[in-house]
């Protein structure tokens, strides 16, 4: 019965995902809601599409699916993500609007709070810090202000599970939940800001990061059946559903790109139901391509900081396979294959 009532979910999203989509695509095309693309050929294509299948499982959960202790938590976390998500693509489609600005002036008032020379320098650090480490940044809001609100957002997630729910323990894959106690709020932290941020790196290819979502979300409704989460099994069954529509418009050569609402709230989701598992670990597996993907970038930025030699001849590592000459289509297709074969390994170990 569980099971029905999940493909009940998945083919409702479906159906109003696909219907909501090309009206949201038309609106987006008519106002011009576009960042700068890497490709010349993708000038023009809009952003934001993640909107769409962000509201769609929202508001379905939030209506049908209410779970205190297995549901509201992650759209929660979600929604919190996805409104960063929002202001980031925003400023970069009015990058020359006076939002930017605004954002410095007010982002401003923690540089300020540093009176003495020393300490300014400190927060310079800090600032060059995240510079380094983010990717390449052309929106108002910069990687050093991102990071302060991922953290509180993090901050918030480590906060709740540790002191809220009591959990202090991972689970490890024939061993069984280890006691980590004050260091598990620590762990979850550096948890989500990873993979938070690196789903957002590899959004870079047509269908790329939808794709990759996809096979991880299958991964996680299997588990969530097998644990016998019914609600959350639902919840992941929708997302499903709505990201299939998505895909359909963003496979090669895109009607619509993700945009930061869609892969912050994809990354947010999926740390946070590895969380409520107790699958940190076997989602480091499941999730593989997406954190090799991701970390590239920052290691590229610090090798070429730290040797002045590239690790790769463009980071993240998806553009490094455009570079040496494959065309796009057959980086996603190899990088879905991959995708597919690690959430099924990590779903197995994760059933262990």
């Amino acid at each position: 019965m569980s099971l029905l009532i999940d493909l009940l979910f998945l083919f409702a999203s479906f159906i109003i995902s696909f219907f909501l989509y090309p009206l949201w695509i038309g609106f987006i095309y008519k106002f011009q809601i576009q960042e700068t693309a890497r490709h010349e050929s993708k000038i023009g294509t809009p952003t934001m599409g993640g909107f769409v299948f962000v509201s769609v499982v929202s508001i379905l959960t939030f209506l049908f699916n209410q779970s205190r202790t297995q549901t509201l938590f992650p759209v929660f976390i979600a929604t919190l993500a996805g409104l960063l998500g929002i202001v980031e693509d925003f400023t970069k489609v009015y990058i020359k609007s006076g939002l930017p600005g605004f954002l410095d002036y007010h982002f401003g008032f923690i540089s300020r709070l540093f009176k003495s020379k020393k300490r300014v320098t400190i927060f310079e650090k800090f600032v060059e810090f995240w510079r380094i480490v983010g990717s390449t940044d052309d929106s108002g809001v910069q990687t050093h202000q991102k990071f302060i609100i991922q953290s509180l957002i993090g901050g918030f997630v480590a906060y709740w599970t540790y002191f809220k729910l009591g959990w202090d323990y991972l689970w490890f894959p024939l061993i069984g939940n280890v006691h980590i106690g004050i260091f598990y709020p620590i762990v979850i932290f550096i948890f989500f800001l990873a993979v938070l941020n690196f789903v957002a790196f590899t959004d870079g290819l047509d269908g790329l990061a939808g794709g990759l979502s996809l096979f991880v979300f299958m991964a996680f409704w299997v588990m969530s059946v097998s644990f016998e989460y019914n609600s959350l099994s639902a919840f992941c069954a929708t997302f499903i559903g709505a990201l299939l529509p998505f895909l359909y418009f963003n496979v090669y050569p895109a009607r619509v790109f993700m945009g930061n609402v869609g892969s912050y709230v994809l990354g947010a989701v999926m740390a946070v139901l590895s969380i409520i598992l107790h699958r940190e670990v076997a989602f480091l597996i499941i999730g593989l391509v997406f954190l090799v993907d991701g970390i590239s970038s920052p290691l590229q930025s610090w090798s070429v900081r730290l040797t002045r030699k590239r690790l790769f001849r463009i980071a993240p590592i998806h553009h490094h396979f455009e570079a040496l000459g494959w065309p796009e289509t057959k980086v996603t297709l190899r990088f879905w294959i991959f995708g597919m074969i690690f959430g099924l390994l990590g779903l197995f170990i994760a059933l262990l």
